[in-house]
């Protein structure tokens, strides 16, 4: 399952970042997201379009076409 498929206030793990490039997948790191992390799915907004998580008290939005590609497990 990925990010999109979580309900508001769903926790998961993030298990794979594998299919972000290498460039994108930098850039996630620096905000604290990362293999093993814990996020929980703040929001959806934009008919389900752009969607707000929160990974170590950060508030991150993304783009459904990024939250597509992270990997989570409840």
């Amino acid at each position: 399952m990925n990010i999109t498929d979580l309900k508001r206030d769903e926790t998961a793990r993030i298990v794979s970042l594998g299919k972000i490039d290498q460039i994108f997948n930098k850039r996630l790191m620096d905000l604290g997201i990362y293999e093993s992390a814990t996020v929980v799915m703040l929001n959806k907004l934009s008919s389900n379009r752009l969607y707000v998580i929160e990974v170590d008290d950060i508030e991150i939005c993304l783009r459904k076409e990024d939250a597509e590609l992270i990997e989570v497990r409840k």
